[in-house]
């Protein structure tokens, strides 16, 4: 695929990922995969998701780091997706998981500020990723 072309691309999933929060992460334990519902968020330059710390995939992600996201896509009645693989980083740095909860909207419902011991940051370092356009076909894919 032409550099150009793999260009506008990235620069349409980057786009549509920041429109469609809405989520699912595949992590996979034991040649068990595992599969949820997140809201996925885009801040300086990065992916996101908050999560609570005792949560099953805070063990998944511990032993294996290989994960995959998708993300539905709808428009005039057809559908597509966005999937991406990558891998996931639990964040300890206590500034940024300060910084981080300005962009989560609903981080207030769950968590009572950055210091709550149950408040985990969980970063999504995308290595590759695939779209296909609602009502098209065929993927479009990119490496990161």
């Amino acid at each position: 695929m032409a550099k150009n072309n793999e260009s506008q691309i990235k620069n349409e999933i980057f786009s549509l990922l920041r429109e469609n929060q809405v989520s699912y992460l595949a992590t996979c334990v034991n040649d068990q995969p595992y599969v949820r519902p997140l809201i996925l968020f885009y801040a300086y330059g990065r992916f996101w998701y908050v999560s609570f710390k005792n949560d099953p995939k805070t063990a998944q992600i511990n032993a294996n780091k290989n994960v995959e996201v998708c993300i539905p896509l709808h428009e005039s009645g057809n559908t597509g997706f966005i999937r991406a693989q990558g891998t996931a980083k639990i964040i300890k740095d206590n500034n940024l998981k300060a910084d981080a909860i300005d962009f989560c909207y609903f981080f207030d419902d769950y968590f009572d500020g950055a210091d709550d011991p149950d408040y985990l940051l969980i970063e999504i370092v995308f290595h590759q990723m695939s779209l296909m356009r609602p009502g098209e076909t065929y993927t479009s894919k990119i490496s990161l």
